[in-house]
């Protein structure tokens, strides 16, 4: 079986980066660095399941790479698994587009975590979407459940507090989000999912039965990507949920 090779980018060599190579190893992987903007470009044309950038302190000062970076995972469909601090990846998003992260890991890593996404091939366009399905009522969970199952990979949470496990554990692509629920409302909830280093992008639409002109006000004001009465058909649902992941 034909190794796959994974870009790892990284300003030096250490005993951390170092070490993270032979994880990738041990995962089965042919891991290789780059540090600079001259092997990135000599590299780039090569078949890599993965591209990854171990952010350092010094990340402020690589515009060059970042904006080089950008330009070619757009001509080439990549995306980059990031690891580093927030501060550092706050840093590398002045350069870099935001939608060409699959996904950022903050230090100490979560390996388990990490490797799955590395593996998964982030840049594979064929993976099916991950939504996550947010509604304290069990049976509306489940009808819509069984409405995305053919087309994506769903997960559920009966609140608040489960959905952030959900998304902490797991990559996701759109959330579909009950208004009022027990304990911590969906608003409340939306702002959690914004204050995640993952969730700050990730598209929101509610799903729920309050329809009083207050109640779309309050959470017009968060731009959620969407609004939607639980009344809708399966097919409007589907609908809508395609034409936002189409966006994003």
């Amino acid at each position: 079986m034909e190794t796959k090779k994974v870009m790892f980018i990284s300003s030096k060599e250490t005993l951390i980066t170092n070490g993270l190579m032979n994880k990738l190893r041990g995962a089965g992987l042919e891991p290789y660095y780059v540090y600079n903007v001259e092997q990135l470009v000599a590299h780039s044309e090569e078949d890599h399941c993965a591209v990854i950038y171990y952010l350092d302190d010094d990340v402020a000062e690589l515009s060059e790479l970042h904006t080089t970076l950008d330009e070619l995972c757009a001509e080439y469909g990549k995306k980059v698994v990031c690891v580093g601090s927030q501060a550092q990846y706050d840093a590398f998003l002045t350069d870099f587009t935001s939608t060409r992260v699959a996904g950022f890991f903050e230090r100490p890593l979560n390996m388990e975590r990490f490797l799955k996404c590395v593996l998964e091939g982030p840049g594979n366009a064929n993976r099916k979407k991950r939504i996550l399905i947010v509604d304290d009522d069990m049976r509306q969970r489940q009808l819509v459940r069984e409405w995305l199952k053919g087309t994506y990979d769903v997960s559920m949470a009966n609140g608040g507090p489960q959905a952030i496990a959900v998304l902490s554990a797991q990559d996701c692509d759109l959330v579909l989000l009950d208004y009022e629920m027990p304990i911590v409302s969906g608003p409340q909830v939306m702002e959690m999912i914004r204050s995640l280093p993952q969730g700050k992008d990730m598209p929101v639409v509610f799903l729920t039965g309050k329809n009083d002109e207050a109640s779309i006000r309050s959470v017009m004001e968060l731009h959620p990507a969407g609004y939607l009465l639980k009344t809708v058909g399966e097919a409007d649902l589907l609908k809508k949920v395609e034409d936002v992941l189409a966006k994003t």
